[in-house]
């Protein structure tokens, strides 16, 4: 087995090289800086966006929730006047 000696420069290189890569994944400033502020906006909005989908969820569901209750209501109710008419002879 040969044992390879690594250098600082081999190490900077490669660290350099690392950077750079990671680096570009991030939008740049207008002087070619990082724009930080960008990214960390852009994730605060993608955060915003994601509770208010949630919300929407939650409230669409508790709205389908509160009409089908309703809806269930009036045919119970409904029901029951069709009973009692009928039970009592009533005209339909």
């Amino acid at each position: 087995m040969e044992n390879k000696h690594i250098t600082n420069d081999d190490l900077n290189r490669r660290l350099n090289e690392i950077m750079d890569i990671l680096t570009s994944a991030f939008a740049k400033n207008p002087d070619g800086s990082i724009d930080f502020d960008g990214h960390r906006r852009y994730h605060e909005s993608m955060i915003r966006a994601a509770d208010a989908q949630e919300k929407f969820w939650i409230e669409l569901k508790l709205e389908i929730a509160k009409k089908g209750i309703w809806g269930l209501l009036i045919v119970v109710c409904g029901l029951v006047l069709v009973g009692i008419t009928t039970k009592l002879g009533l005209p339909k």
